[in-house]
């Protein structure tokens, strides 16, 4: 093999791997002259090879260190000090800026610097659904400065499952029941936007953007009983023969008899989104990311409702090429940032 080869290692969970779009991609990768290998945390990492860089979500591990795990704690532990002890390895992306969406009103606040500041034509950019925190459910208050129907979601935003349930509550009357499905956890009250039951969603990486429509809550009104569900296991297209409770089929938008989608497709501007990645990408300094754009009923304006850390980039095109063109990129520069400072 040529000397020319660089090593990169990944770190992600085995299904993280069949859901990111990495099949094959240590083939593909190899005949650039980069050899992919798969981190196992368990055993030392100086042993695993002389890496160049490393690709990781972290996330998983984290997710179940709030949890207690402490085998998880030390296998994090491990990684940092690797980090540490090697600071000629280029570690995308840096932890201290994934920490930026790992708490959703942390995340809050920065999508709401990046809508006050990037404007077009004296306009905002993108708006941001106005949010509140509760450190538990049980610090609701009538009263509180929030407009319903609203979404409830947990604050923390690791890859758990707890992190993707969430509960629509059509009105206030709505909050009595909200124990029962989060405890005693922090959440977030999130305003929610009519939107027509289309989501937008964006995937970044290195700057460049792919985006597809999938289907979403319908318009509501404040009448109805709250619902609960896994935003994980929500139809990713129309027309969809996935099993859906009462209570989630009667507000979500599984059919799309007046194609409502392909309106919003054909309004969509994408050079919009690319100055609202480019603006997300300047605030939180991630390579890879996705964010989640619902398009206002009637006014069309823009709201960024979601961001999180490498998503599945499975449906987007050439992703292999695109991967291996980021890593040849930031191989070759000659320093390589800190990545836990």
């Amino acid at each position: 093999m040529s000397h020319d080869i660089k090593t990169v290692g990944l770190i992600f969970t085995r299904k993280k791997i069949e859901r990111s779009g990495f099949i094959g991609l240590e083939d593909y990768a190899i005949k650039r002259n980069i050899r992919i290998i798969h981190i196992d945390l368990s055993i030392p990492i100086e042993q695993q090879g002389n890496l160049d860089l490393i690709v990781h979500k972290m996330t998983d591990l984290v997710a179940k260190i709030e949890r207690g795990d402490t085998e998880a704690a030390k296998l994090y532990q491990r990684f940092i000090a690797y980090s540490k002890e090697h600071p000629q390895v280029i570690i995308i992306d840096a932890w201290p800026n994934i920490e930026k969406v790992l708490d959703r009103m942390l995340l809050y606040h920065h999508t709401k610097m990046c809508a006050a500041k990037d404007l077009i034509d004296g306009k905002p950019l993108f708006h941001v659904p106005k949010s509140i925190a509760l450190d538990s459910i049980k610090d609701w208050k009538d009263g509180m400065e929030i407009t319903f129907p609203t979404m409830c979601k947990r604050r923390t935003a690791c890859s758990s499952t707890e992190a993707h349930q969430m509960t629509l509550i059509p009105s206030a009357q709505g909050m009595s029941q909200m124990e029962q499905y989060v405890k005693d956890d922090a959440v977030m009250l999130q305003e929610f936007i009519q939107h027509d039951g289309v989501i937008v969603k964006v995937y970044v990486a290195d700057g460049q953007i792919s985006a597809s429509t999938r289907p979403s809550f319908k318009n509501l009104d404040h009448h109805g009983d709250v619902v609960h569900f896994d935003s994980q296991t929500l139809p990713k297209s129309f027309e969809t023969k996935i099993e859906l409770s009462h209570d989630l089929d009667r507000v979500f938008l599984r059919s799309d008899p007046t194609d409502i989608h392909l309106y919003k497709e054909s309004v969509l501007d994408t050079s919009r989104l690319q100055k609202i990645a480019d603006s997300l990408h300047r605030q939180l300094g991630l390579t890879f990311f996705g964010f989640d754009v619902l398009l206002q009923s009637h006014t069309n304006a823009y709201f960024v409702v979601d961001v999180n850390y490498f998503p599945s980039f499975k449906a987007v095109e050439n992703f292999h090429s695109m991967f291996v063109d980021i890593l040849e990129k930031r191989l070759a520069t000659t320093t390589a940032p800190t990545p836990f400072s």
